[in-house]
C-alpha cells in the first residue's frame, strides 16, 4: 500500500490528518502496553504539570523497536521513580531538544503530543498519525502540520492539496506574504520558511 502526503492510499478518499484517530486508537489497543515497553531509551527532559510544576528527569517518549510515539511518556525522576504521564496530567515536556504540547484538535478523543516547531503571532505545530500501514510490529507516522494564530481559537491543518490557495484564504490581507508564497512557489514543505517570516515582520 503507497501512502501520499494526506496518509492515506491514492485508492481511497482522501481526508485530513485529525480524522484518522479513530483507525489510530483500534491500531494503538493492538499493540497494547507490553509491545510499548520494549526499545525504550531515555533521554533527560522536562515535563510540565497542568499544576504548573516542572519535573526534572529521564523521558521515553517513543519505541526504538516499533516506531510507536506514545502518548503518555515514560518518566523516571531522580530518585529512580517511574510513572507513566500523559495529557490528564501535563501541559507539555521537553526531550532531545525538541518541545511537545498536549494539544486538543477538533474531532479528536484526547489531547495528544504536538512538537512547537516555531512560536510567535502563528505557531507552528507537528503532530503525528499512524498510516493504514501500521501493524503491531511495526507503527508507521505520518507528519501532520497544524498553525495556531494568538488571536483566534483552534488550529489549521495544512494540506498539501490546494496548498497555495488555501494558503492565500488563511493569510487574507497580508499581501506580502501571499506574493512570498507564490513568487518562491512555496509548498507546504516550506512551512516554517512561510510562518518565520510572517513572525519575523510583526
Amino acid at each position: 500500500m503507497t501512502i501520499n502526503k494526506l496518509g492515506l492510499n491514492s485508492r481511497n478518499p482522501i481526508l485530513p490528518m485529525k480524522h484518522l484517530f479513530t483507525i489510530a486508537l483500534v491500531l494503538l489497543s493492538l499493540s497494547g502496553y507490553s509491545q510499548a515497553a520494549k526499545g525504550m531509551e531515555y533521554f533527560d527532559g522536562w515535563a510540565c504539570t497542568k499544576k504548573g510544576d516542572t519535573l526534572r528527569g529521564k523521558i521515553c517518549y517513543e519505541s526504538t523497536k516499533t516506531g510507536e510515539r506514545f502518548d503518555k511518556i515514560y518518566f523516571t525522576d531522580a530518585a529512580g521513580a517511574k510513572k507513566r504521564l500523559g495529557p490528564e496530567k501535563l501541559k507539555s515536556f521537553g526531550v532531545q531538544g525538541k518541545v511537545f504540547e498536549y494539544i486538543l484538535l477538533d474531532e479528536a478523543p484526547s489531547a495528544i503530543p504536538m512538537q512547537t516547531v516555531i512560536t510567535g503571532d502563528i505557531t507552528l505545530y507537528y503532530g503525528w498519525f499512524q498510516t493504514l500501514d501500521s501493524t503491531p510490529q511495526k507503527l508507521v507516522y505520518e507528519k501532520g502540520i497544524f498553525l495556531k494564530k494568538k488571536d483566534q481559537e483552534g488550529y489549521f491543518e495544512v494540506l498539501d492539496k490546494k496548498f497555495q490557495k488555501s494558503m492565500a484564504a488563511y493569510f487574507k490581507g497580508d499581501d506580502d506574504i501571499i506574493k512570498l508564497i507564490k513568487d518562491k512557489d512555496y509548498q507546504a514543505k516550506d512551512i516554517e520558511k512561510i510562518i518565520q517570516a510572517y513572525n519575523e515582520k510583526k
